[in-house]
Order: structure tokens, then C-alpha cells, then sequence
């Protein structure tokens, strides 16, 4: 590791111009730990630019350096080098991976299933966050963090721990928040942003959601479903479905949630929840995805039946993990 962090450190101050990416369909995590890197390296002289190919969450704007973020690239050929953020494998940046040639990669992540993809790879997959990953990697470097560092790298972790709810929560999660406070982050300005400021769509939408709710496996799993239907009712984007699948993990009994989320050509993306010891990477990564123990997503074409049927026949071989305590 310290070899890598001498290469990191000889590449930023060998070039010039950087490009931050995070995966598509981002969170906190990814566009804090994006936005955070990004004002790291401008405060270093550097010229960066940071992309999302989904965009900013209309939840996540009050971050500083949101409205820098692009979502379109005309050419990748200006940039030196392209940090990928939050990215269990190079796919998740979406249509970019085909235009990055002959660009050095520096992957930061702390996902279970990631593949090292980067030419450099700073990967902790015991951090709750690619923030904390990030955090750790500006104190080796000796980098200085400022509030505008400081509020996009604690929001990161808040969103990845849940508030510090969450298993992948660690004695360090609450150390590196600590220090963030220090700096001047307001932990309610941030919660408030975060649990506290939704629109009015997103409740009536929630509550169509709830109501499609089913329980299998002896109640031991959560099925729900957001239709393009009830999005258009609403007038609502997907993104402010974040956090939906939780509704279902709350249940009593409930181990396992799950959400699909119809999207164009008759296929349905997949959040998955799970409490204690299930771990939904591995049901995710059955099923084409990837992602955390207790979070992970996939993507599945066909009908919301037939969507069902395939994970439910992918559950039945984890099944025991349900029963067993």
C-alpha cells in the first residue's frame, strides 16, 4: 500500500488535469466521496472535473460543488488520469468505459466484490464508505481538508452507515466523523438535508410502493415495486426512491428487502437490504450484480413476474442462510 501511495502522490503532482467518476445511479457515498476528491484536487492547483452519468440526486444538491458536476463529456481525451469512485467494477460508470482508452485508472473503493480494476487501487473493503477510504488516503498524502472536503466526506459515510446504523458501521466510521465535526460540519444541517427535506411526491409515491409490499420465504424476505406508472402519476424521478427498500427490512421477521424499479425495456433494477448475516452480495452477484454484505443491487430483463420468479428461485439455494441464527 505504501508503494501505491507514493505512485498516487508522484501521478498528482505529475499531471495536471484530472476527471472524478462515480457509478451511475449514485448516492450519497459516491457523489460525496466524488465531490470531496474533487475540491481536494483543485485546492492542489490541479484542473478537474467531476461526472455522474445520471447526475446529482435533487436530495443531494446541497452539497458543495453539485453544481459542478457533468453529466455529458465531449471528449476524455484532455484529462491525464480518471479517479473512479464507489466502483465495485469499471461497468458501473456506465457509457464512459468505452472512451477511457489508454487513461491511468485510480479506483477508491471499499466494495466486497470489487476486481481492482485500476492501474492503482486504494480498496478497503472493511471501510463503511469510499469516504472513509478517501479520507484516509488525504492524510497519507498529507492533503489539506477543508470544510467543503469535510461535508461531502461526512455525508459519504452518513449515507453508507445509515446513519451509523448499519454492520458495515466500525469503530473508525466514528472516529473520521469526528474529526469532519471538528472542521465545522453541522451534523443536522446534514441530516436535515438528508431524512428531512422530501418532497411531498415522494410520500404519496411511498405509499403507492408500500402498497404493493409481499412477504415470502415464511416472512422472511420483502418483495416491493416502483412502476414507471407511479412515477408518471407523480410526476417523480426514480432518484426519489432512494431508500424505500428500508420500509421493508423494518418489518418484523423480515431478514431480506427487496425493491424493483421498472426502467426502460421491460427490465427492472433490483435494491436489496438485509439485516445481520445475509449477505446480499452474493444473491447479487447470482444475479448479474454486485454490491455490499447487507446492500447490493442488480439488473433483471422481463416482466415484474417473471422479474420475481428468477430471484425467488435464486433465494431458495441461499435459503437456509434465513434459518439458520
Amino acid at each position: 500500500m505504501n508503494n501505491q501511495i507514493e505512485e498516487l502522490r508522484k501521478t498528482i503532482d505529475k499531471n495536471n488535469s484530472f476527471i472524478v467518476v462515480s457509478h451511475v445511479d449514485p448516492e450519497g457515498d459516491a457523489i460525496g466521496t466524488s465531490l470531496a476528491l474533487y475540491y481536494a484536487l483543485k485546492n492542489l492547483g490541479k484542473n478537474v472535473c467531476v461526472y455522474n452519468e445520471s447526475g446529482v440526486p435533487k436530495i443531494l444538491k446541497f452539497l458543495p460543488g453539485s453544481d459542478e458536476l457533468l453529466t455529458e463529456i465531449s471528449s476524455i481525451n484532455e484529462f491525464d488520469c480518471i479517479f473512479v469512485v464507489d466502483c465495485g467494477d469499471l461497468g458501473r460508470i456506465g457509457s464512459l468505459k468505452s472512451k477511457l482508452e489508454k487513461l491511468k485508472i485510480i479506483n477508491i473503493d471499499h466494495h466486497s466484490t470489487n476486481d481492482y480494476f485500476g492501474d492503482l487501487n486504494f480498496v478497503d473493503k472493511n471501510a463503511s464508505a469510499a469516504g472513509e477510504v478517501l479520507f484516509e488516503l488525504l492524510k497519507e498524502l498529507n492533503v489539506p481538508i477543508n470544510y467543503e472536503i469535510a461535508i461531502n466526506l461526512y455525508t459519504a459515510i452518513v449515507v453508507d452507515t445509515g446513519s451509523f446504523r448499519y454492520a458495515s458501521t466500525r469503530p473508525k466510521s466514528f472516529q473520521i466523523a469526528a474529526e469532519l465535526l471538528q472542521l465545522g460540519v453541522d451534523p443536522w444541517f446534514v441530516a436535515m438535508n438528508i431524512y428531512e427535506n422530501y418532497p411531498f411526491e415522494r410520500m404519496k409515491l411511498l405509499g403507492d410502493v408500500l402498497s404493493t409490499l409481499t412477504l415470502h420465504l415464511d416472512g422472511k424476505v420483502a418483495f416491493m415495486v416502483v412502476t414507471k406508472q407511479m412515477l408518471k402519476k407523480y410526476n417523480a424521478s426514480i432518484d426519489i426512491t432512494e431508500g424505500f427498500v428500508n420500509f421493508g427490512r423494518a418489518i418484523e421477521g423480515v431478514e431480506l428487502s427487496i425493491i424493483f424499479k421498472e426502467t426502460d425495456g421491460d427490465s427492472f433494477k433490483l435494491s436489496m437490504r438485509s439485516k445481520g448475516n445475509i449477505d446480499v452480495s452474493l444473491i447479487a452477484k447470482t444475479l448479474g450484480g454486485g454490491g455490499h454484505k447487507n446492500a447490493a443491487g442488480c439488473k433483471i430483463q422481463g416482466t415484474y413476474e417473471e422479474a420475481t420468479k428468477k430471484v425467488l428461485e435464486v433465494l431458495k439455494e441461499y435459503e437456509r442462510d434465513f434459518v439458520a441464527k
